[in-house]
């Protein structure tokens, strides 16, 4: 929302149905650089000076172009880490490009399949923010659907190496996704040696603490990252991953190292050290059920 502060309009965030209402963050917009309504939610795109662009969303905000190289990088680099031979992955959600940008850079995929409900959301990203997919909707392997991917999921049994679930906050129209019934369904299309990574939000959410809490219970091997991404600027935000067969405890520093010495990853916040000290979580964050 829009509000007069300091003499100035600034734009500050909406609250998430469900949580605290007496806290919220704002910032001056250089400038407003795009507005529109899809069928499904209402955009904002605006320019701020220590931000760069910023994409809003139903009135949220979904990622700026300063900060959005943490939140892209920890949702799919861990997965690809944990997984042995990822070649077939599935993006829900992530119309903006930059998780896709990150799973190109892998040269063992084979297949993409981008699903997400509103071709508005990639438009839009295309046109203003190019930076995020750098290209990368030009790749061979790409195959883009714009439909519910509930029932996309529901299509695929033991198919996908790794499902990365890049959804906006529950509201809106993936509000019917962050379920149990929804993460059961993404375990079945995973294949047994498959790993699943979902963005949940920041540490102390209600609802992101809840969604943790059903991933945990939905697979048999659980971990979870973290990251400071400073367009997210009351917590640390959390990165979960799941799998049917994959123990994540087991992973040594030493093949990832390998492994990434040998894909000459480029990355800007992700690496070996920050893949291990990601997993570390503060004591009162088990102590108060927060993960």
């Amino acid at each position: 929302m829009k509000k007069k502060f300091l003499g100035k309009t600034w734009f500050f965030e909406d609250i998430i149905p469900g949580e605290s209402p007496t806290f919220t963050w704002g910032f001056f917009p250089k400038k407003e650089i795009f507005s529109g309504k899809s069928k499904f939610q209402k955009f904002a795109i605006f320019e701020n000076e220590k931000f760069g662009k910023i994409l809003i969303l139903d009135g949220l905000v979904q990622l700026s172009t300063v900060h959005e190289h943490v939140y892209h990088e920890m949702l799919v680099h861990p997965a690809f880490f944990y997984c042995k031979n990822p070649q077939r992955v599935l993006i829900i959600g992530g119309g903006d490009g930059g998780v896709l940008r990150e799973i190109v850079k892998y040269p063992s995929v084979k297949e993409i399949f981008l699903v997400d409900i509103d071709k508005m959301v990639t438009d839009v990203s295309k046109k203003y923010l190019p930076t995020l997919s750098q290209g990368a909707f030009s790749d061979k392997r790409l195959k883009i659907l714009h439909q519910d991917a509930k029932a996309f999921v529901k299509k695929y049994k033991n198919y996908f190496d790794i499902i990365i679930d890049d959804l906006t906050d529950p509201t809106g129209p993936s509000l019917a996704l962050w379920s149990a019934k929804f993460y059961n369904d993404i375990k079945k299309a995973l294949k047994d040696e498959g790993v699943a990574g979902f963005q949940t939000a920041y540490v102390g959410e209600n609802f992101a603490i809840e969604s943790r809490k059903k991933i945990k219970k939905v697979f048999s091997n659980f971990t979870v990252h973290k990251a400071y991404v400073g367009c997210f600027p009351f917590d640390e935000h959390t990165f979960s991953f799941g799998s049917k067969a994959v123990d994540f405890g087991k992973l040594q520093r030493k093949e990832i190292e390998e492994k990434f010495e040998n894909l000459k990853l480029k990355t800007k916040y992700y690496s070996p050290e920050i893949h291990f000290c990601s997993q570390v979580l503060p004591k009162f964050y088990d102590s108060k059920k927060k993960i």
